[in-house]
């Protein structure tokens, strides 16, 4: 069972979106990286969150004998989507999802290839970087979004970034997409609201990054046989590309 609401694929708005809110478009063989911006007026015509929108599709060719194209552009990507909003302080890193559920740790498993040192003092040369997983109320007994709270106020970071499994209704982009954007996220594991994870919420930057690993057909969730193989791909590539960038 997936608890929380994932974050829809934006890809998924279809063919206007892909006319009207298309500013970039760049293709290298069997990759392509799209940048959109929707303004808040659009949002409920696009039925997605206003925001910049970056994606990264491929395909198998790609993914199991280049991977390493795929994360050259994450990287380039990344990189120039973070310096936009981080001003020096500590970064955040929330890995959503269930580490129970495979179609549901994408998150998860980049933060393993993460490496924290908030807890170092200041002599670092390095940015501070947190790490956080609140897994599901399920299974803790308390809100996820009660618990990404109390963090926030902790850490205080200058930059929130979620990471998260997303849902497509495309079953070409499953396990074939990266996704980046500035929106958030809304947290549906709660009987009584909605919770919003966006920049509105704790005042500081908040980007996403998720990968479509859930096709929705349906009210059901489904995955693909070779999601392990290639969550294993995307997670590392994603977490290797973040690494790199912060170390440097």
């Amino acid at each position: 069972m997936v608890n929380a609401m994932k974050q829809n694929f934006i890809l998924d708005a279809g063919l206007p979106l892909k006319k009207e809110k298309l500013l970039s478009e760049k293709k290298d063989k069997n990759v392509c990286i799209k940048h959109f911006e929707v303004e808040e007026p659009e949002s409920k015509k696009y039925k997605t969150k206003e925001g910049d929108y970056y994606t990264i599709t491929f395909d198998d060719s790609v993914l199991y004998k280049n991977a390493k194209m795929i994360e050259k552009y994450f990287s380039k990507t990344f990189k120039s989507f973070l310096s936009k909003y981080h001003k020096g302080g500590p970064i955040l890193f929330i890995g959503l999802g269930n580490s129970s559920i495979l179609g549901d740790s994408f998150g998860l498993k980049v933060l393993n290839h993460l490496l924290a040192t908030n807890q170092y003092n200041d002599f670092l040369t390095i940015p501070k970087v947190a790490l956080f997983a609140p897994e599901t109320t399920n299974k803790t007994g308390i809100s996820s979004f009660k618990l990404i709270e109390m963090v926030v106020h902790t850490v205080k970071p200058d930059v929130l970034i979620l990471l998260d499994s997303f849902v497509t209704k495309n079953f070409s982009y499953l396990n074939h997409s990266i996704e980046l954007n500035n929106c958030g996220v809304i947290f549906a594991d709660q009987i009584r609201s909605n919770k919003v994870i966006d920049q509105s919420t704790f005042h500081v930057p908040v980007l996403s990054i998720g990968c479509p690993t859930l096709f929705k057909l349906g009210d059901e969730y489904i995955t693909k046989y070779t999601l392990e193989n290639d969550l294993n791909i995307i997670s590392e590539l994603v977490g290797n590309s973040i690494q790199n960038i912060l170390l440097k």
